[in-house]
């Protein structure tokens, strides 16, 4: 009996170059998924990670921010001046933002191309810009599969 694919487990992409992406030239360590959930709930740097989306061009909106990271305008404007880490759940949804950001990069060639493709509107997901989507478990997925399809030539 086939699984369906709603519970089908996905095969996570190598961590380092989201770590990178989120850390520098320097990132942790995290060579198994389970030392990934544990930098995850620690909670990362608020400043690592107000770095990377501001090191965007295309990003560099504060709503995007909020809406990507779950964090408000105002809680923003706190941790730029008082950096904290942020929650297992911020955390958590930098993570599936730089895994996207680093996956676009491989699949468009360049970070400006990534960024200028998470935030247009694609017939592949229903209209949606990427960078909309990712405000949900579900809409990672949407977005990841979209760009593997993209990956392979594969557009239906």
């Amino acid at each position: 009996m086939a699984t369906p694919e709603a519970i089908r487990p996905r095969q996570a992409q190598d961590p380092t170059r989201p770590l990178q992406l989120l850390f520098g030239s320097k990132p942790p360590k995290a060579r198994t998924a389970f030392e990934l959930h544990e930098l995850i709930e620690k909670g990362f740097p608020s400043e690592t990670v107000i770095a990377l989306v501001q090191s965007v061009g295309l990003l560099k909106d504060r709503q995007v921010f909020a809406k990507v990271i779950g964090m408000s305008e105002r809680t923003f404007q706190r941790r730029i001046k008082h950096p904290e880490p942020l929650s297992a759940e911020q955390s958590s949804r930098a993570w599936c933002f730089a895994e996207v950001l680093s996956k676009a990069e491989e699949v468009l060639g360049d970070r400006q191309e990534a960024a200028k493709w998470m935030v247009t509107p694609a017939m592949g997901l229903e209209g949606h810009a990427p960078i909309d989507l990712l405000t949900t478990q579900v809409g990672f997925e949407l977005v990841e599969d979209f760009l593997t399809r993209l990956q392979y030539g594969v557009y239906s």
